[in-house]
């Protein structure tokens, strides 16, 4: 009999291919592994913001499809309709997490998350920013401001005797956008370092600010959050001139035998340079194909569990269910034709207690976007 796995994908207005990527990175992996006894079954959950829809959808995979597993792209705010269920069906959810909110529930017994782990990656952004400058100018989209990676940066330049002396929001309209009060913010201000924190079309509209504005405008070094260094995308920008750092969770320059192989896979499947959403259905792969092993899937069946990924080791926390592993320092320079480009710098020791203490600490007011991070 068939392993069946559930897959619910979002959809995504500046990356269209994500959920295809996704679906792509799952089936490639179990193509290059010779496991040929899978089945796939996949419905679309829109952006992710919308609970009933998410839950009817989990609901036919478990009770039509009578899925092993279900595997979903999906914030932890949007998960509430998967814990219900999973207790329930006692069905195991794997979600693919990127790592900008806080969890609802430390931990359910039926719930697991790949993670990008963006709120570490923003975390050691702000504490290197404060250990250059003490002065730190905050720079972030309206968008980035719905999710944690601002305040985790926040909160490491403040634990490094670091100060927030100016905060630079974009709008959110293309039509409104420029850089006019960052421009202001850094002539009154004064600052050291700008820690800033975009993505989708809003780190582009800045980028091209930036290069509009000339040397005033990058002066200062910045240290930004993950997906201003997402390397899809990065490649179509035009560099800025001055200096980026960045850290994040996986970049195609990593060398270790997986990423061979997975690099090596996509682009023999996909005919496409491998990116992190393959990667993240990929690991889901990995992680699917050690439960296909279990006669029956037991709760807490991934506890502790590791597993070796293209990014390196990555490992479930027993009190999250989150995994964690190693972060990478990187640059963003120039490349060909005065685009932006990656530059791999060094690995950074995975932090099991870092990721725990920034998923525990949940500011004490805040607003969420309820739709999956990237998917508008």
């Amino acid at each position: 009999m068939s392993f069946r796995i559930g897959v619910l994908l979002p959809r995504s207005t500046d990356y269209p291919a994500i959920g295809f990527d996704i679906l792509d990175g799952l089936r490639s992996y179990f193509k290059q592994a010779g496991k040929n006894d899978v089945q796939f079954i996949s419905e679309n959950i829109g952006f992710g913001d919308d609970p009933a829809l998410s839950y009817s959808k989990a609901e036919k995979l478990i009770l039509q499809d009578d899925v092993h597993v279900i595997v979903a792209y999906s914030n932890p705010n949007n998960a509430e309709p998967f814990y219900t269920l999973a207790t329930a069906t006692q069905r195991l959810f794997i979600l693919l997490d990127p790592g900008v909110q806080h969890p609802q529930e430390m931990k359910h017994p039926y719930i697991f998350h790949i993670s990008l782990q963006l709120m570490e990656a923003s975390y050691l952004s702000g504490t290197a920013a404060a250990k250059q400058g003490k002065k730190v100018l905050m720079a972030t989209s309206f968008y980035e401001g719905g999710y944690r990676a601002p305040w985790a940066a926040t909160k490491a330049i403040e634990e490094n005797q670091g100060v927030v002396c100016g905060n630079y929001v974009t709008p959110f309209r293309v039509s409104e956008f420029n850089i006019d009060q960052y421009l202001s913010l850094m002539e009154l201000k004064k600052p050291d370092v700008v820690c800033a924190s975009f993505s989708i079309y809003l780190a582009d509209l800045f980028m091209k600010a930036l290069k509009n504005e000339g040397d005033k405008a990058t002066a200062l070094p910045f240290y930004c959050n993950a997906f201003m260094a997402e390397e899809q995308e990065l490649h179509k920008w035009e560099f800025p001139g001055g200096t980026f750092h960045a850290f994040i969770p996986w970049a195609s320059a990593i060398s270790n035998p997986a990423q061979q192989v997975f690099v090596e896979t996509i682009k023999k499947e996909k005919n496409k340079a491998a990116n992190i959403f393959h990667l993240i259905g990929w690991e889901a792969g990995i992680v699917c194909d050690h439960l296909s092993e279990k006669e029956s899937i037991p709760a807490d069946a991934l506890k502790s569990w590791s597993f070796e990924s293209p990014r390196g080791k990555q490992i479930f926390h027993p009190d999250t269910h989150y995994t964690y592993g190693p972060l990478y320092q990187a640059s963003i320079v120039q490349g060909e034709n005065g685009k932006c480009t990656l530059a791999l710098q060094q690995q950074i020791p995975a932090d099991a207690e870092l990721q725990a203490s920034l998923l525990k600490e949940r500011p004490e007011s805040s607003s969420d976007w309820k739709n999956n991070y990237l998917c508008i």
